[in-house]
């Protein structure tokens, strides 16, 4: 999905900085967390992700004071307002710039969780404990653990960048990250192509 306004992503760096003082977690998602992860830059990235805990939303919309905050859903824009709450469903995205008219600078993506567990958000059967959702690189910047993000890339296998992502993560995945992620992928979708690569042997 394409709003009029270009993106002009926010760095690393950036974002770290725009994060600063953040009173919860908060972890770089997408294609980046691959790269954190991977230690090194592995393809352009024409955006900027972040994950937050969708319970965290009040605290989020504090931190993002002076932002022009935009909730997308259904291929729709809308204002985020102070006291919306989104709920589960396709309510868990927004995008966010410096004001109407400036370039998107980063996208914001809230996360399941039930008690002490996250919860894939296109199947909540598929879980893990909160403290295995994320890692931080040498620098110590917060992102999705790999298998995690290469979860959420595995919607769309075919496309270009998210096959490049998981060519580049395979080989560095050890044994207990190929068996989660091929579970994982099992519970979700039959015969997905990633599986038969997982393997030990793959």
């Amino acid at each position: 999905m394409e709003d009029h306004e270009p993106w002009v992503p926010l760095s690393i760096g950036d974002m770290q900085e725009v994060m600063a003082g953040f009173p919860a977690s908060w972890w770089i998602a997408g294609g980046w967390a691959v790269d954190l992860s991977l230690g090194r830059q592995t393809r352009p990235h024409r955006d900027t992700d972040v994950a937050v805990l969708r319970r965290d939303q009040p605290t989020l919309f504090n931190h993002l004071r002076g932002w022009d905050v935009q909730i997308v859903a259904g291929g729709m824009f809308s204002a985020w307002r102070d006291g919306d709450w989104l709920e589960g469903g396709e309510r868990f995205q927004f995008w966010v710039r410096r004001g109407a008219g400036a370039p998107w600078a980063f996208e914001i993506l809230l996360e399941e969780t039930e008690d002490d567990d996250w919860l894939y958000r296109r199947n909540p059967a598929v879980r893990l404990p909160l403290t295995a959702f994320g890692a931080k690189d040498a620098a110590g910047t917060p992102h999705v653990s790999l298998p995690i993000a290469l979860l959420y890339k595995s919607n769309r296998p075919t496309d270009a960048r998210n096959a490049a992502d998981f060519e580049s993560a395979l080989p560095t995945l050890d044994a207990a990250s190929r068996r989660w992620l091929a579970q994982a992928l099992a519970e979700i979708s039959s015969g997905h192509p990633w599986t038969s690569r997982l393997a030990p042997d793959g």
